[in-house]
């Protein structure tokens, strides 16, 4: 992976060099410069707001002086993502220049104005400037050592100024006050010192010091003292050494010094910028890396489309759509795909070929879902991303991938809370079983990563769980369209993914025979059911059960009702359910006795050793489905036309 990443920084160096300054912001918080006369004095004392001191709230636009913040801030910050790296032996100075002072407010205890002495950062400075001193400035520049002395000098009086600046607060009731700046700061707000003395030339020279000191895990891997360009050491991009931990250290590797692999000084500042890059969130996520010299142009233009669409960014789907949208016949191929996220690299995969169009993939309205009263039309999925949004956003009932106001976020790799995903831990447990298996399919378009036994365990747990959470409410049942919708999917993709069994049906073609078979039986006195067909008696038990339900007089009718169907294992079984069902309803079945009598007696009486557990799909088909009994003619509704996804 390492090689991979030097290889994508260089590339965007070489092919699309401004990205390395999009989205620079300045800390949040004060950011003060600090001018001394040639005797160290502090000469802008009192200091001027937009003239020495700005204030950045995270939001606002950046002004000329925020963008000078910018560049002073970045010429003083430390290596790295982690505070290993910092000068300060106490870790509460951020910044890693003599010239910088960088700090979180709650590190500083601004409530000792007197005795200021006691201050935790004002403790620190000692070491601090020891340190950068040592690191930063080349031995012969003794200037600057003066410069940065006199500065740390006049820190504590700095610090001073800063708890007396006071600033005007809007309060809720229209009122204005005077408060003191840091009372209006967050916690995480930040305290920026700057020294205006030295020029940015000085800033950089000093802090390319100290990166040449500091890019590496740790200089005792070092492959000579002085650092260049050339010298190797242990790589600092989410890395350790491990030398302490002994059952974590290589040991079938070639190893130098107990470490299995060393990078140049220019490789580790290649992959500290490539921190920088996600620091600043100018690359997408999942990130593709290619490998091929031919396609290092797709690195670039790729990180290019997601950082010239505004300021709302793509998500990756939204990027790859608009690639395949401006060339349909475009090949996307032989790349990495990195997905890392707070400096955890979540997966980190080789992408032969991925395939963005998809073909046979339709969502037929079998159990005709109705919206204001129309059927609503079949839908088919032209894209790997309309299947995602479509299907895995369903029947993982939204937890997987969420669907708000039109706008998808993604839990691939988050934490899953069940107390935020209807049908809890089922659900959950379900997402956290199998939502790799979907990233792979859908991402690195590895087919053989769902399987059918896969989808149809998914489809029926997910079914089961709408079942049990539903409840019976103004009329209609607050899951029945959650499960039709998933009876659709599961029934329409039902030979789509990798399959175990060549001679798996097509039940899509096999519910609609099954519709027509009851048709047949409700209306025809010598129509019959299948001897030997299972499936038929229970698509059959399941119109039964529908029917009978309908005319129960329970305080909560939900679906929960059908569970104890469900659990059936053989037909004696379900057989004795249904009779005591019919005799406890017979006095309602006047107006429909014929229909229901044909099929009913076909039912009771079929003889069957099967296990009826391989079969329930067929007894929810036959629930959800367009009731044969209640049918008054046998015309069939039509569908409407296809709409694309």
């Amino acid at each position: 992976m390492i090689r991979e990443l030097i290889n994508f920084v260089n590339s965007l160096e070489q092919d699309y060099l401004e990205v390395f300054d999009l989205n620079k912001t300045p800390s949040p918080g004060l950011h003060l410069w600090v001018e001394l006369d040639e005797e160290g004095n502090w000469k802008n004392d009192p200091p001027i707001e937009g003239e020495d001191y700005v204030m950045y709230d995270g939001k606002e636009n950046l002004n000329s002086k925020l963008q000078e913040a910018i560049q002073h801030e970045e010429l003083g910050k430390r290596v790295g993502n982690t505070m290993n790296k910092v000068l300060d032996k106490k870790k509460q100075i951020f910044s890693c220049s003599p010239f910088v002072v960088n700090f979180k407010l709650k590190s500083y205890s601004n409530d000792k104005i007197e005795g200021v002495k006691e201050d935790k950062i004002i403790r620190l400075l000692k070491f601090y400037f020891d340190n950068a001193i040592s690191i930063c400035v080349a031995k012969d520049a003794e200037r600057l050592k003066e410069m940065a002395l006199a500065f740390k000098k006049r820190i504590p009086d700095v610090l001073g100024a800063i708890n007396n600046i006071t600033t005007t607060v809007s309060e809720k009731d229209g009122t204005s006050t005077e408060k003191k700046l840091i009372e209006t700061f967050k916690d995480d707000f930040y305290i920026n010192i700057y020294l205006k003395n030295v020029s940015l030339e000085e800033y950089k020279i000093c802090h390319e010091n100290y990166m040449r000191e500091k890019l590496f895990n740790d200089n005792k891997y070092n492959s000579s003292k002085n650092i260049d360009d050339e010298t190797f050491g242990l790589s600092n991009f989410i890395n350790g050494a491990n030398s302490k931990k002994m059952f974590l250290e290589h040991k079938t590797a070639s190893l130098h010094k107990g470490i299995s692999g060393r990078i140049t000084a220019r490789d580790a500042l290649a992959l500290n910028n490539f921190e920088q890059l996600l620091n600043n969130r100018v690359l997408p996520n999942p990130l593709p890396i290619f490998i091929d010299k031919k396609e290092f142009k797709n690195n670039s233009e790729i990180v290019s489309i997601f950082n010239n669409e505004g300021e709302r960014k793509f998500s990756y789907p939204q990027l790859l759509k608009s690639i395949y949208e401006k060339d349909e016949q475009r090949i996307l191929g032989n790349y990495y795909l990195l997905n890392i996220a707070r400096g955890v690299v979540n997966d980190f995969d080789f992408v032969s070929n991925f395939q963005y169009k998809l073909t046979d993939f339709t969502i037929e309205n079998l159990f005709q879902i109705r919206q204001k009263g129309e059927i609503l039309p079949s839908r088919k999925l032209r894209t790997i991303f309309g299947f995602e949004n479509l299907v895995v956003t369903k029947i993982f009932n939204n937890g997987l991938v969420r669907e708000k106001q039109g706008q998808f976020t993604y839990n691939y790799f988050n934490d899953i809370d069940p107390n935020y995903i209807s049908g809890g831990d089922e659900i959950a447990n379900l997402i956290l079983r199998f939502r790799k298996a979907f990233y792979d399919y859908i991402y690195k378009s590895r087919k053989q990563a769902i399987t059918s036994t896969m989808f149809d365990e998914i489809m029926w747990v997910s079914i089961l769980s709408d079942i049990k959470h539903d409840e019976f409410k103004d009329g209609y049942h607050t899951k029945e369209t959650s499960v039709k919708e998933k009876l659709n999917i599961w029934f329409s993709l039902y030979n789509n993914f990798s399959n175990n069994s060549k001679n798996r049906e097509n039940m899509a073609n096999t519910f609609n025979e099954l519709l027509e078979k009851m048709d047949q039986i409700a209306n025809d006195p010598d129509a019959r059911i299948e001897n030997n067909d299972t499936g038929e008696f229970m698509f059959a038990a399941g119109q039964i059960i529908y029917f009978l339900l309908t005319k129960s007089k329970a305080s909560n009718p939900s679906l929960a009702l059908l569970e104890p169907f469900l659990q059936k294992t053989n037909a004696v079984q379900l057989q004795t359910a249904l009779a005591t069902m019919v005799n406890m309803y017979k006095h309602e079945l006047a107006i429909y006795k014929d229909r229901f009598q044909r099929i009913a007696g076909q039912v009771l009486v079929f003889p069957s050793n099967e296990n009826l557990k391989n079969y329930q799909r067929y007894l929810l088909a036959g629930y959800f489905a367009p009731s044969a009994i209640y049918k008054s003619n046998k015309e069939k509704e039509e569908q409407k036309e296809i709409i694309n996804n």
